[in-house]
């Protein structure tokens, strides 16, 4: 039937849109960890322009607009790719979300407006990222957000592709929820590990300098995330020991969400019989164990760029395996 047709293209549009979200959020690491975030001083434009200063007449006038700047073109190309790509994903999820509505079956309001505004609040953080100066706190949401925004159209892609079965489980989804929330905490660490620059305050592993606990953290001053100074965070203000703490923090966390992932892999593999599960189970896990690989190796090869951009993307996939996971633990298949 047509409509059938129409909500199957509308699930193709969505599963495009979360690829897109990917490409966004691994250009938004690479921006990140090649210190580029600031690569344009001013926002939506860069030194004045909607492109990058190449010419020598454009590089003039942007030292003259912007005299305190250090131009460096390549870093002014990388940001705006971003602004680029981040701009076509920012139109698509509006026409997503018009279609969606607009071709549902049912009353189909929630997910579609809750993108609108999510990726509103995207853009204005990455507003906010240029204005801020990087500031940790906004750089952190911007990446979170960002990877809510490709879970909620991952959602909207499942939506509308109506599998052929019935495969509620209440439990496996209270399980999954609860799996999802460590999740996202980790990212919130993970990010803030990484906007704080302490990726690599710890340069050993398992042990952190030579420690299982480090005695010489810092609590108070390693997760402040209002009232910060209005300074260029590129490069880190922190100090060494408040940044061993965010970044044994991560660890420990991560330590917590092992733990809490291996009860629900134990339950998808030992404690229920769809076969459905059983798959969507062998790929959250391998997934997640790529996950952990990457993580170790940020620290054993002293982050190189290719494995920490992945190190993000992945906890993105991650974060969709779990999607897939609650969403397929709540359907019902339609008559």
């Amino acid at each position: 039937n047509r409509l059938i047709m129409e909500e199957r293209t509308l699930s193709k549009i969505s599963f495009f849109g979360v690829f897109l979200t990917l490409v966004v959020i691994s250009l938004g690491a690479w921006v990140r960890l090649t210190d580029a975030g600031l690569g344009c001083p001013d926002w939506p434009g860069c030194y004045g322009i909607l492109g990058t200063p190449d010419t020598d007449v454009e590089i003039q006038q942007a030292k003259i607009l912007f005299p305190e700047s250090i131009i460096d073109i390549d870093k002014a190309h990388r940001e705006m790719m971003h602004r680029y790509f981040a701009g076509m994903l920012g139109i698509y999820v509006l026409v997503l979300s018009f279609l969606s509505n607009r071709y549902s079956k049912e009353r189909y309001i929630f997910v579609p407006v809750l993108l609108v505004l999510l990726i509103i609040f995207q853009s204005l953080l990455g507003m906010w990222t240029v204005t801020e100066l990087v500031k940790p706190t906004i750089v952190t949401a911007h990446l979170v957000t960002a990877m809510i925004t490709a879970s909620l159209i991952f959602w909207n892609g499942l939506k509308f592709f109506h599998p052929n079965i019935d495969s509620q489980n209440q439990k496996l989804f209270l399980i999954g929820v609860l799996c999802t929330v460590v999740l996202i905490i980790q990212i919130i660490i993970g990010g803030w590990t990484s906007t704080n620059y302490a990726s690599l305050a710890c340069t050993d592993f398992p042990k952190c300098l030579g420690q299982w606990w480090p005695d010489n953290m810092k609590f108070k001053d390693a997760f402040v995330i209002s009232g910060l100074p209005n300074i260029n965070y590129e490069g880190g203000h922190l100090t060494h020991e408040s940044k061993i703490t965010i970044h044994f923090i991560h660890r420990f966390w991560a330590l917590c969400t092992t733990a809490l992932f291996s009860l629900l892999f134990i339950y998808i593999f030992y404690f229920q019989k769809s076969c459905t599960f059983k798959r969507i189970g062998l790929l959250i896990l391998f997934i997640f164990l790529i996950q952990i690989f990457l993580g170790i190796s940020n620290v054993v090869y002293s982050l190189p760029l290719s494995i920490a951009v992945l190190h993000t993307t992945n906890a993105s996939v991650l974060l969709l395996s779990m999607t897939l996971l609650l969403y397929y633990s709540t359907y019902q298949g339609r008559e």
